[in-house]
């Protein structure tokens, strides 16, 4: 028997429930920024730490003498101990330390376990990521499923496997920003800040000319019983009072010579020619005598 009138109908919505609620997200959720990063810091921390640690062992135990180049093949070494830690915990559905303390695994992009070969090439891919001023890693703010550049290179992707609770969550981004910026302030004093050696030249160069002066102040104290704060007495002393000049204007920046002195002691200070205008500073080491009381 045939019914044309029986039709299926929708059913009622439940009352309380919106279509964000009701829909089911497929796979995992991924991994944000700030958790993936405090991982990566405790991670990596432990292995900088004992690259120097252990450094400094090897060669007080007489292993081999330090040098730069024995320093760097001592950091490669441990850079590779670090790569294979990465490769073999971030593959087969492991974890390392930070990624399991926060509850973030790595997958593949088709959302199973990482081989190992691939997880390899995504530790080795950390140095592409860190090569471009580090916008491989943070790319990951902008790309669907908040996927970093050594990611694509080995076709994986970072999820959370359990939800955090508000506070939690509040945790982890004052723990990343703090991170960030302690790191942001070491490269910055090891880079930009850190002292060439133009500018030690430089620095050096304008130390040895005050304390030329310096030793003109000995010299006057010498002669005259005191010591002073007049330039042109103290140059009057070389005999070559064009030379002092010279050397003055080569080595400190204008108008940074400065000459204190009471008589008994003296300073001098002055400030290098490079671009951060580093203070250089001579005192005297012997007090002048003091003056014969008046009788």
């Amino acid at each position: 028997m045939e019914n044309n009138d029986f039709v299926f109908k929708p059913l009622p919505e439940i009352p309380g429930q919106d279509d964000n609620e009701a829909r089911v997200q497929e796979g995992p959720v991924p991994a944000g920024f700030n958790e993936r990063f405090v991982a990566y810091v405790v991670d990596a921390l432990p292995f900088v730490l004992l690259t120097y640690a252990t450094l400094k062992i090897a060669v007080k135990a007489g292993l081999f003498r330090y040098s730069t180049g024995n320093e760097w093949m001592w950091k490669f070494l441990w850079m590779g101990v670090y790569i294979l830690y990465e490769a073999y915990f971030s593959s087969g559905g492991r974890a390392t330390l930070g990624k399991y303390l926060l509850n973030i695994r790595v997958r593949s992009k088709d959302g199973g376990d990482l081989s190992f070969p691939r997880a390899l090439a995504r530790a080795l891919s950390y140095f592409i990521s860190s090569a471009t001023l580090n916008l491989g890693y943070l790319i990951a703010l902008v790309t669907e499923n908040k996927r970093a550049l050594h990611d694509f290179v080995a076709g994986s992707r970072v999820v959370s496997i359990r939800e955090r609770s508000d506070w939690a969550n509040g945790l982890v981004l004052a723990a990343s920003w703090g991170m960030l910026v302690i790191l942001t302030g070491t490269w910055l004093n090891n880079t930009v800040l850190k002292i060439t050696p133009m500018e030690k030249k430089q620095i050096i160069s304008a130390y040895r000319t005050i304390s030329k002066l310096g030793k003109l102040e000995m010299i006057y104290l010498q002669r005259e019983g005191h010591y002073t704060n007049d330039l042109r007495k103290l140059a009057a002393l070389t005999g070559n009072v064009n030379a002092v000049r010279a050397e003055l204007v080569k080595n400190l920046e204008p108008n940074t010579l400065t000459i204190s002195s009471n008589g008994r002691r003296f300073i001098i200070t002055a400030k290098a020619k490079n671009w951060r205008k580093t203070e250089v500073q001579v005192v005297s080491r012997i007090d002048a005598p003091p003056p014969p009381l008046i009788q």
